[in-house]
């Protein structure tokens, strides 16, 4: 018996030791470095080992401390299951549509729902519509798609664009919205063009702004590129959506650490009672908003984590906030937030991680029911 709790004690502290290498990653060595190579790589190498040396020499103070935050984790995972379960008011969500183009290549559905398989080619739809009181009555069923982080790349197969093009076409969109990271790599650009942006249309156009790897790769040449096909860049502005003589404010504010976020100059003549929806590449420009009124906001970069283990679901998600945001609805002061876990994946592999192409129609009332 004693033998049994020793080794739950040191198991629940390699969980701790866990946690805290997940915490350096995110915050430090993925966090909110301007350069695209981090400062902080080498801590990837120096405390895995670190901590293990510390567990396994079996240092009763280390063990300690390593165990209180395993403990501690595990029950934050699970309020964070059971807060899941707890609708938002003022969303309703149909069932996501799923296009797979890749043949599952493990068997058994059990082994997939634990991760024994790649979503990378495995397509999700979601479909939420967004109940907002004093929405003006010319927007209600106005419909949005949201695409980011594509990550386009010649080594990703050709007809998941073109598959990319028929769901969102199929949607019917009034507006697209592109959430950065367009391409990781700048021999790309051209073909992120003629790939991806050429077959995607809506009847308002579309409207985009920058991620970390835009700037990394060629801010100028991307910009350029979305320009040269009519595609609206929102640098820290506004731009009236107008349908039948009403305004919806759509404002797009800068990637929060590789570029310039100016919120002020995003929210100019923008009416704070107003109905407003927002675009950012990075979700932690939460933390700028300032009790600013936005409806929707919508963001990507964390990929959703990417890889997502059962339970303790996605662990690498470079925010400030770590896995808090990694994905999906969340309400924060006056802002509705959505997240989504993007298209693209550097590298290609997404495990319980499908990529998204997030739809969204305006309701108007009704936000007192869920």
């Amino acid at each position: 018996m004693n033998r049994a709790l020793y080794a739950a004690f040191i198991l629940v502290a390699l969980v701790g030791d866990a946690r805290i290498f997940l915490f350096v990653m995110n915050r430090f060595v993925m966090g909110s470095h301007k350069e695209e190579r981090s400062p902080w790589n080498w801590l990837m190498f120096v405390v895995p080992p670190l901590l293990l040396a510390l567990t396994l020499k079996l240092y009763a103070f280390w063990l300690a401390i390593a165990a209180a935050v395993g403990l501690f984790w595990i029950m934050e995972r699970l309020h964070a299951l059971q807060l899941a379960q707890i609708p938002l008011i003022g969303i309703r969500s149909a069932e996501p549509i799923v296009s797979r183009l890749r043949r599952a290549h493990v068997p058994f559905a059990f082994l997939r729902r634990l991760g024994a398989h790649n979503d990378l080619y495995d397509l999700e739809v979601t479909r939420h519509e967004i109940f907002i009181d004093d929405l003006p009555e010319a927007f209600d069923g106005y419909r949005i798609a949201f695409l980011t982080d594509p990550h386009v790349a010649r080594f990703v197969r050709r007809d998941f664009y073109a598959e990319i093009h028929r769901q969102v076409a199929a949607q019917d969109p009034d507006v697209i919205l592109l959430g950065g990271d367009l391409v990781s790599f700048r021999r790309h650009i051209g073909y992120m063009g003629e790939a991806f942006l050429d077959g995607l249309a809506a009847r308002d156009g579309m409207f985009a702004v920058l991620g970390n790897h835009d700037y990394w790769a060629g801010a100028e040449l991307v910009t350029e590129t979305l320009r040269a096909r009519g595609i609206e860049l929102l640098t820290n502005r506004p731009v009236m959506l107008t349908r039948d003589g009403a305004r919806l404010p759509l404002v797009g504010i800068d990637e929060v650490y590789r570029g310039r976020p100016d919120v002020a100059a995003a929210f100019a003549n923008v009416d704070p009672a107003q109905p407003c929806i927002g675009i950012s590449h990075h979700p932690d420009v939460i933390d700028l908003l300032d009790g600013r009124r936005l409806d929707l906001l919508v963001c990507g970069h964390t990929h959703g984590g990417q890889i997502r283990f059962p339970f303790f679901g996605a662990v690498v998600v470079p925010s400030q906030h770590e896995a808090q945001y990694a994905s999906g609805f969340h309400r924060v002061r006056n802002v509705l937030l959505y997240v989504s876990r993007g298209i693209g994946a550097m590298p290609p592999v997404r495990i319980l991680c499908r990529p998204e192409v997030a739809t969204f129609t305006l309701r108007r009332g009704g936000r007192q029911t869920s």
